[in-house]
């Protein structure tokens, strides 16, 4: 999920005039019921599975916490963590819903509205297309939709529609609509000739409209019907809105039916697939877009999940794809699942045929990279001479080149061991030379090195800041005794720095506020979990002076350590100016 702090790319005073426009307790009614509970509201927990309710919503200072889970925040952190948004997409959804026009954002180019035009005759071609579908027209279309057992409840919701064979059949509805042609063409939905006439992209198809996250129409996918010449399936040329390698179909809905408690995707070739996979309940499934899955897929899908199952035909094709898919989405970071379907089958067929307990069944004995890999290679070559190791152990080799969890690849080692009947050392010794010719140490250390924007905040840290953030005396009294550079932890210290000049300039400090600067979602959460733990508190100056106290205590701390290590350095090298220096 990004970063919450990329919403300071807008004005502050618009994250909070949106924050304020919309209440947290009718934001997360929406999702979850709520009751009473003294000032305060509390529900079983969205993001964890419990049976006693330890979900708390807090209407005075607008903010939401698990004290189960520890997931808490503001409004813009419930609808990210609840709907997979980033916070540009959160902040828009809730200026949408209050009516507030959000200023352009000064990372971007200004393109005078033409994404938006652009997002506009795609709708209307979509609606237009929809529309033929339900004509004497889309008759062959949609005897083929019934054929392949696609209710008319998914035509509707997810707008199928017909592109008739005649030349200009869209082309002439949109020229009647007043779109002019130079805005049709950017948009790939008409092409034109070397001669200079205007025809539709479009024609004798099935139409898929594919929407990106916004569920907003950016392009279209069409299926041939009767035996004509052409690809059976073809997609929109790239647009300035639509970018085939950075979109998945079906993820604007699959994010939201994303089980919390075994997060996942399930990943299948083309649209036909995916649909029946929706139309079946299993909801939380993606296609790509009739090209080979790539890098900027998988840092899609691993916005809302860490792990992937990929559901390919039964044949040798669907096989070569899935074992290509692993290798990129291993590359990426991803835990990877593959399911196996009986041959000559697809998602598509299985389920009509076998129905969705067999399915689900399925799903579940899905085996990871290594079994499905080395079964294919088995059946491919010979385990019974030196020839057929060589090449299997190598394939595989390929593939553990891409995993990034040493844990894991110790123990995909020993299991290959125990496949091939090999010693695991002759193995890994096989495999570092493989390493060596690749230049890419794989066998490395996992500990990754500490930053500073690593380093844990210290309670005392997170509570001084609660306390200035909420009592205006208190904030003063803190910049009386301490400075940023006291703190430990560089966020802290912005933090701190932060409350004094608000202080200074006699403003109040919002959570929103305060949110957006905080770059982990660890340290937000941390910040939130002490604010509502200090709720009920009465004894606040008390904890104010023992915080104040224990950060001096710190200082002096890190300042008597300073000085021992000058001065050890200064003896090592025997020099008696640094050694004066340092004790003076």
């Amino acid at each position: 999920m990004e970063e919450k702090n990329s919403g300071t790319r807008y004005e502050e005073h618009v994250v909070e005039q949106v924050s304020a426009a919309n209440d947290i307790v009718e934001i997360i009614s929406q999702y979850i019921p709520l009751k009473r509970a003294g000032r305060h509201l509390k529900a079983c927990c969205p993001f964890h599975q419990e049976k006693s309710p330890s979900f708390m919503v807090q209407p005075e200072k607008q903010m939401f916490h698990c004290f189960g889970c520890g997931a808490g925040g503001d409004v813009f952190s419930f609808l990210m963590r609840h709907e997979n948004m980033t916070f540009p997409e959160a902040l828009k959804s809730l200026a949408e819903r209050a009516h507030i026009t959000l200023p352009e954002r000064r990372s971007h180019r200004d393109d005078g509205g033409q994404k938006e035009k652009l997002y506009e005759v795609c709708q209307v071609a979509a609606d237009i297309y929809h529309e033929l579908l339900f004509k004497e027209a889309g008759a062959e279309a949609r005897a083929y939709l019934s054929k392949r057992q696609i209710t008319d409840e998914i035509i509707r919701e997810f707008k199928l529609g017909w592109a008739p064979m005649e030349w200009r059949t869209l082309f002439d509805s949109m020229i009647l609509k007043k779109y002019p042609e130079a805005l049709l063409k950017q948009a790939a939905l008409i092409q034109q000739s070397p001669k200079g006439n205007y025809y539709d992209t479009f024609r004798g198809r099935l139409m898929f409209p594919i929407l990106n996250l916004q569920n907003k129409v950016i392009a279209f996918g069409g299926r041939l019907i009767a035996d004509q010449e052409g690809p059976k399936y073809l997609n929109s040329p790239e647009t300035p809105i639509f970018f085939k390698r950075r979109e998945l179909f079906g993820l604007n809905l699959a994010k939201k039916h994303i089980d919390r408690q075994w997060p996942n995707l399930i990943l299948v070739e083309g649209y036909m697939d995916f649909l029946a996979l929706y139309q079946h309940g299993f909801k939380n499934a993606v296609a790509t877009l009739g090209t080979a899955l790539g890098e900027d897929h998988v840092r899609l899908m691993r916005r809302f999940v860490e792990e992937v199952i990929v559901v390919y035909d039964g044949d040798k094709a669907g096989e070569a794809a899935a074992l290509r898919g692993l290798e990129i989405l291993l590359e990426g970071g991803m835990q990877v699942k593959l399911v196996s379907l009986p041959k000559g089958e697809d998602p598509d067929d299985f389920l009509n045929k076998r129905g969705n307990d067999a399915f689900a069944a399925l799903l579940k004995t899905a085996q990871d990279f290594f079994d499905y890999k080395l079964q294919a290679l088995l059946e491919r070559y010979p385990r019974q001479d030196a020839l057929g190791l060589s090449k299997i152990s190598r394939e595989m080799f390929e593939t553990f080149l891409k995993v990034k969890n040493t844990v894991m690849l110790s123990e995909y080692f020993k299991r290959l061991s125990r496949a091939l009947e090999v010693d695991e050392n002759s193995l890994r010794t096989e495999f570092s030379h493989l390493n060596r010719k690749g230049g890419a140490p794989r066998e490395r250390s996992q500990e990754a090195a500490v930053t500073p924007e690593a380093i844990k905040p210290a309670p005392e840290e997170l509570l001084l800041l609660v306390l200035m953030a909420e009592v205006a005396p208190f904030c003063d009294r803190a910049c009386e005794e301490l400075k940023d550079v006291d703190l430990k932890t560089p966020v802290s210290r912005q933090l701190f720095e932060y409350l004094r000049q608000m202080s200074d300039q006699g403003k109040k400090c919002t959570l929103s506020g305060l949110l957006i600067r905080i770059p982990d979602a660890q340290y937000r959460e941390q910040l939130v979990a002490v604010m509502a733990s200090l709720d009920e508190t009465v004894e606040r100056e008390q904890i104010l002076e023992d915080c104040i106290e224990k950060i001096k205590r710190g200082r002096a701390t890190g300042r008597l350590e300073e000085l021992r290590r000058l001065i050890l350095a200064a003896e090592n090298v025997r020099d008696e100016a640094k050694l004066r220096a340092a004790t003076q």
